[in-house]
């Protein structure tokens, strides 16, 4: 994984997916961003925890002209998340996640 994220090429990345994934028994995370264009599926970014600073980091290296040619975000419902793809990039449609939107939708149906 690091020789990979080492020599990652950063053009032409127009879709990204953001999500966490539990590292340790606990609240241990890593923040992972994934290229999810067409055709192209891989790893472009991790980062420790799950935290706005983590992501922001991600959009400094990623860059703001890059940021501002982005077209979708996925992500889920998490609302630091949320604030900073708000943020980094404006231009793209942020698309939640099917699993948080059917347990919301789920939640209000039981109320």
């Amino acid at each position: 994984m690091e020789y990979g994220l080492a020599h990652r090429i950063w053009e032409n990345i127009r879709q990204i997916g953001i999500d966490e994934i539990q590292v340790f028994i606990g609240h241990k995370y890593l923040t992972m961003v994934y290229q999810i264009d067409k055709g192209v599926r891989r790893l472009l970014w991790r980062g420790p925890d799950r935290r706005v600073k983590t992501l922001l980091q991600f959009f400094r290296e990623f860059g703001p002209e890059r940021s501002r040619l982005l077209q979708y975000v996925s992500s889920d419902m998490w609302a630091p998340y949320l604030k900073v793809i708000k943020k980094k990039a404006p231009n793209a449609l942020n698309i939640l996640d099917r699993f948080h939107i059917m347990k919301k939708f789920n939640e209000a149906v039981m109320r």
